[in-house]
């Protein structure tokens, strides 16, 4: 998993890309990721730019060109999940997504808004790994409701509709 941050210098910002070790601890790979340019940065948007699964980062920086950041990571196999509410909010915007694999848990919440002038995508990714299936998905929505769904086969996007089959 990568983050984006920034540090300022004279007013303007040193873009940082941290990759996650795994241990609790990042290691900034700006440099090799050719982004550790100093730009005034305006905007930050993550989601899947070419539909491989992979999240894609795109910053906007003012009075400069985009930037799009494809995530060439690698073949790592993935879930993603967009929620359609009925008796919560159309989007789903609060509803709390937990996936389990391979003994991990992993917890995504829909929002809407992340920042000056960026949205992130209402469709919520997760990284599996070397993992072919999400042993468990459980949905909580904003009206208290819950969702789940068992072995969940990897690598594509998945609709899930509140109180669908009741």
């Amino acid at each position: 998993m990568l983050d984006i941050g920034v540090h300022s210098l004279n007013g303007r910002e040193h873009k940082c890309l941290f990759r996650n070790n795994g241990d609790g601890t990042f290691t900034d790979v700006a440099h090799v990721n050719a982004v550790d340019r100093i730009e005034d940065g305006r905007a930050l948007n993550l989601f899947d730019f070419n539909g491989d699964g992979q999240v894609d980062v795109l910053m906007r920086n003012y009075r400069q060109p985009a930037q799009l950041l494809r995530n060439t990571g690698g073949p790592q196999h993935w879930l993603a999940f967009k929620l359609v509410g009925t008796k919560s909010n159309r989007d789903a915007v609060g509803a709390r997504v937990t996936l389990t694999t391979a003994g991990k848990t992993q917890t995504r919440e829909v929002s809407c808004g992340s920042g000056y002038l960026a949205n992130q995508s209402l469709v919520q990714h997760f990284g599996l790994g070397n993992a072919t299936e999400a042993q468990e998905v459980t949905v909580r929505w904003p009206s208290g409701a819950y969702t789940m769904q068992f072995h969940v086969p990897a690598d594509h996007l998945v609709t899930i509709t509140e109180n669908a089959g009741e």
